[in-house]
């Protein structure tokens, strides 16, 4: 656990990443396949295609609102088979909104585990779900890639545990699965699966801020009321948002991603504090600058310039 000091928005709560042995395609490109960078001109257009699922103990009571209204899918529960069918829901019953890449901001389980809990109560609301089992309960629903930002992302990769968790893994962060565990089938072959599991491809523990919504832009405040307005919720009052999901919606140069393998050794590192706090305001930025292009100022009407002829002066002679 790492909390920072210089700034009272980090999460009590931090998430360790995963490292990667080598990417099977470029990091640019293969985020472009996931997450197209698509020029935005609408706050409301921002997630377009994407759903973020959070375990409720990273997040905060209002940021699904919040991510709704910047135009993603948000998902939040310990449960996984209702986050599954949640999804599922989503993408029948709003085509025009549909999901094709899930995001995962969800507990990583020392690698033993994508883990969805309401606390670390051992008898809290809890689940756990394999890597296999989201490549088999995804692909039917449209999801083509599921990008995992969870502590050691990486070792969920492994062959042993791909398709069935091990419960007796002794790992201390493995609390009772008191919402159960998904495992894919035994039979099931993840090569054959057209769902792509992304990770990032650097280690380092991964910091949640909690921001307000004072902090953004009158002009970005007014798009987020009136997006919420308009799909029926209630504007959310503050946020949550990773490290990861910045440095994705940014395109942030230093962040690197990687599909395809695995790593056995789990890892501890971490990034300095301020890179969280230089991350969220390039999110604030961010999202104000798309604001900006919605709600442009106007435009002053030019002023017409009326010359007054200056009169000669003449002088009289004596």
């Amino acid at each position: 656990m790492r909390i920072s000091q210089t700034t009272a928005r980090i999460l009590p709560l931090l998430f360790l990443l995963a490292t990667s042995a080598a990417a099977l395609d470029g990091s640019p490109r293969l985020l472009d396949h996931a997450w197209p960078g698509i020029p935005v001109r609408s706050v409301n257009t921002i997630g377009s295609g994407i759903g973020v699922v959070f375990s409720p103990d990273l997040s905060v009571p209002d940021n699904c609102r919040f991510y709704e209204a910047l135009g993603f899918a948000c998902f939040q529960g310990a449960d996984w088979q209702k986050i599954l069918d949640d999804v599922h829901r989503h993408n029948v019953l709003y085509p025009e909104r549909r999901v094709f890449t899930l995001i995962l901001e969800t507990h990583g389980t020392n690698g033993n585990g994508l883990k969805l809990q309401t606390s670390y109560d051992p008898a809290a609301d809890r689940s756990y779900i394999a890597a296999g089992a989201l490549q088999q309960r995804l692909e039917p629903e449209g999801i083509y890639y599921v990008i995992i930002s969870a502590c050691n992302s990486g070792r969920l990769l492994r062959p042993a545990i791909y398709n069935q968790l091990d419960p007796n893994n002794g790992d201390k962060l493995f609390l009772p699965a008191t919402k159960g565990i998904v495992d894919a089938s035994p039979d099931f072959v993840a090569s054959r699966s057209a769902v792509t599991i992304i990770t990032p491809q650097s280690s380092h523990i991964e910091t949640t801020l909690v921001g307000k919504l004072p902090e953004l832009s009158a002009s970005a405040r007014r798009a987020i009321i009136e997006s919420s307005r308009n799909l029926g919720i209630t504007p959310p009052k503050e946020f949550a948002v990773s490290d990861m999901m910045v440095a994705m919606l940014t395109r942030d140069p230093k962040f690197q991603l990687t599909a395809g393998s695995y790593v056995d050794e789990l890892n501890r590192n971490m990034d300095p504090v301020d890179r969280s706090e230089q991350l969220f305001r390039k999110f604030v930025r961010y999202v104000n600058g798309v604001a900006a292009k919605q709600y442009p100022p106007p435009q002053k009407k030019a002023s017409v310039a009326h010359k007054t002829a200056k009169k000669k002066s003449v002088s009289a002679g004596r």
